[in-house]
């Protein structure tokens, strides 16, 4: 069964879902940070795969930009979780599908891994975003992700944009490279400092010292 957002039930549903998935990222990471141009036209966004948060910061990054968005995922997700189509999925097979959206201005999100993989370099890539962003004449933008524990009590999330190419640049490189400076630059930054380059776009759940530090602040002026 698919649901039509056009419908008042689709409608209603589609706002509960995006609603939920705006929670799920407030209530369970401590902030979303961006680093990087995120253009506005038609594209294919390629991003690497590492853990459950990948699709909503998909779906998020297409929400703040005001574009519509598509993830390509397996049918099976789409089977056991059909109302995620109003946030975006789409069955990894409907291609033609796929370039409709573009051909009307929208975004196509593909994880070229082909899985979720360990939290490490770069994968094999798979032809799929390459050959959408040929077919639809778009360019690629490769999207490097990490979710990571660091010195709070909630995981935060980076995404660092890159810059757009075109279908016959190599994807696998530009985000194998893009990949490696962000797990350098986390690395080597302070576990309670955002990463140069970074800001924050969405403000998640705070850790227990920073919820009672404004307390304990103020008994101290008493």
């Amino acid at each position: 069964m698919r649901f039509s957002p056009e419908r008042p039930t689709g409608r209603f549903l589609k706002l509960l879902v995006e609603g939920l998935l705006l929670l799920s990222l407030k209530g369970s990471l401590r902030g979303v940070y961006l680093r990087g141009e995120v253009p506005q036209g038609p594209l294919v966004l390629a991003m690497n795969h590492h853990g459950f948060y990948d699709g909503h910061l998909v779906w998020f990054l297409g929400k703040r930009q005001r574009k519509p968005i598509s993830l390509l995922v397996a049918e099976e997700n789409l089977k056991a979780f059909p109302v995620l189509a109003l946030a975006g999925a789409l069955e990894a097979h409907r291609v033609r599908e796929a370039l409709r959206r573009l051909g009307r201005g929208e975004w196509v999100a593909v994880f070229p891994e082909g899985e979720m993989r360990y939290p490490g370099p770069l994968g094999p890539l798979r032809p799929g975003a390459r050959w959408l962003a040929e077919r639809a004449r778009v360019p690629l933008l490769p999207v490097a992700c990490r979710v990571a524990l660091r010195g709070f009590e909630h995981p935060e999330a980076f995404l660092w944009v890159g810059k757009p190419l075109s279908p016959g640049e190599d994807l696998g490189e530009a985000l194998g490279e893009l990949l490696a400076r962000l797990d350098a630059l986390l690395a080597r930054t302070h576990l309670r400092e955002v990463p140069e380059g970074f800001w924050e776009i969405l403000k998640g759940r705070r850790s227990l010292e920073e919820r009672v530090r404004p307390l304990v602040e103020a008994l101290r002026r008493v």
